[in-house]
């Protein structure tokens, strides 16, 4: 799954897709309002999601949300997310469950109602589905290695 071109917005809901970037700002598709917008980068905090990790006890400190968001899709059947009106309880308990090497001091429920939150928007938008489609395509357009 590739998210690099999909970002959150400080202070507009959702997910958003990068259409373009400008000097003082970005071009990007609202999917809540279905059109795009110009979004300025002096004035509003801006995330890609591809940069944005999660703690873990391990050796290596940290799990790209790519990867946590792999996990919630491959247990959504078995394991579906807590709901964003669930107590923190149920929060963490969902958490251990899918990302149990997650250091419980630094993942904050906040964060983790975050992750919920942004995972729930996504699969309800088809990002999931898009994001795959492009890294297929990418993956076809690389050319193949040739033996010498």
């Amino acid at each position: 799954m590739n998210l690099e071109k999909f970002l959150v917005v400080a202070g507009v809901p959702g997910v958003h897709k990068l259409i373009s970037s400008r000097s003082n700002g970005l071009v990007i598709e609202d999917r809540n309002q279905g059109r795009t917008r110009f979004v300025p980068v002096r004035q509003q905090q801006v995330t890609p999601l591809a940069t944005v990790a999660v703690y873990t006890d391990t050796d290596e400190g940290t799990v790209p949300l790519t990867d946590v968001f792999q996990k919630m899709l491959d247990q959504y059947d078995e394991i579906p997310p807590a709901g964003l009106d669930s107590s923190s309880a149920d929060f963490r308990a969902y958490f251990e469950k899918i990302l149990p090497e997650h250091d419980r001091d630094r993942v904050h429920i906040n964060d983790i109602k975050k992750c919920i939150k942004w995972f729930n928007f996504m699969l309800e938008k088809g990002i999931f589905e898009e994001a795959k489609r492009d890294a297929e395509s990418a993956a076809a357009d690389q050319p193949a290695e040739k033996e010498d």
